[in-house]
């Protein structure tokens, strides 16, 4: 019997599978390894943001407030305005 064309079979494997290897070292880890950092950043950046938006609705509402305080501080000066020059006309 001639098993030529199973050693070179065999043989095929094996290169194949030592290729397979060095391809996944070379290649395959690297890239995981990358993937997941940047996952990583983008779990970071996503954190970040949420952080922002909710500091940017706190900030929002500090000055809805003002803006109220304000909108009080002029309806009192004009009061305050018209009180005068009522005063300035009865005298």
């Amino acid at each position: 019997m001639d098993f030529s064309w199973a050693n070179q079979a065999a043989q095929l494997c094996i290169v194949l599978g030592f290729c397979g290897t060095v391809f996944n070292y070379i290649v395959i880890r690297p890239l995981n390894s990358s993937i997941q950092k940047l996952g990583d950043v983008i779990a970071e950046l996503r954190d970040d943001l949420k952080n922002s938006n909710e500091r940017l609705d706190q900030l929002e509402d500090k000055v809805r407030e003002m803006e109220h305080s304000l909108q009080k501080v002029i309806e009192r000066i004009d009061e305050i305005s018209r009180k005068k020059a009522t005063r300035h006309e009865k005298s």
